[in-house]
């Protein structure tokens, strides 16, 4: 019934979460290319082409997908990663599925102004709970990016005037959503990074730039184990049955 642990077969599962101008995207990107050793990279973007960007200096296919961020279209470009050999998949920005999730929610609302609106959750929370699915389940290596709410709040200068600096708050998605991953990285506006969860202990109170190293270090920790290096596109693609049809 019981047997040994192993980290083997493992797939990270990573979150970056900052304010717009952080550099998540850039970040990403650096991240996976140290991580999969120059892999296959696939890119779900909801930013407005925002990864394209930096086709000069990466190399990878990208999905661009416009509003509404209706669930099934987030499920249509994951299973066309999974069924083709790709080594990491990023999802920029993940806060607009979230996004996605609360006007679907608000679509049902909207059909019986004066019922019990708190019963629609029971709908809205199955394309949450696939969009974790997709996310923490696929057996392939997982970075999503998630906007951060902005603030401003005064400092001091080196003249001692007051003056506001632009800070990051809590990432727009669900509460609580960012924990279910092994590690979440913070990005602030100097581009600088810090875990707020670190399952890899690798980090901790560091604060430092997310660059290819960074992937390295990640994938050196999920390669401890006896047989963890195994290429993971030998797995068999994700099941069928983790998904289900839009319900519009």
């Amino acid at each position: 019934m019981f047997k040994k642990s192993e980290r083997q077969n493992s797939y990270l599962k990573l979150c970056l979460t900052g304010p717009s101008g952080s550099g998540k995207t850039y970040s990403a990107l650096r991240l996976a290319k140290g991580l999969t050793n120059n892999g296959k990279i696939a890119v779900i973007d909801t930013e407005n082409g925002s990864a394209s960007l930096y086709s000069n200096k990466f190399s990878f296919d990208v999905c661009d997908i416009e509003p509404p961020y209706t669930i099934d279209k987030l499920v249509e470009a994951a299973k066309y990663v999974m069924n083709n050999d790709y080594d990491i998949l990023l999802i920029d920005s993940g806060s607009h599925w979230w996004t996605g999730i609360l006007e679907f929610k608000e679509k049902l609302d909207s059909r019986n102004p004066g019922g019990n609106h708190f019963t629609n959750w029971s709908e809205a929370n199955k394309h949450y709970s696939l969009l974790l699915r997709i996310i923490l389940q696929s057996k392939i290596h997982v970075v999503v990016c998630l906007r951060s709410k902005t603030d401003y709040i005064l400092e001091k200068d080196n003249r001692g005037k007051s003056v506001p600096r632009k800070v990051g708050l809590a990432p727009i998605t669900r509460e609580g959503m960012d924990y279910e991953f092994s590690c979440v990285l913070d990005i602030s506006l100097d581009h600088n990074a810090k875990a707020s969860k670190d399952r890899t202990e690798l980090f901790g109170d560091k604060i430092f730039q997310i660059t290819e190293d960074t992937g390295i270090q990640l994938r050196d920790w999920l390669n401890e184990s006896s047989g963890a290096s195994e290429a993971h596109h030998e797995e068999p693609p994700i099941p069928e049955e983790i998904f289900f049809e839009h319900q519009e």
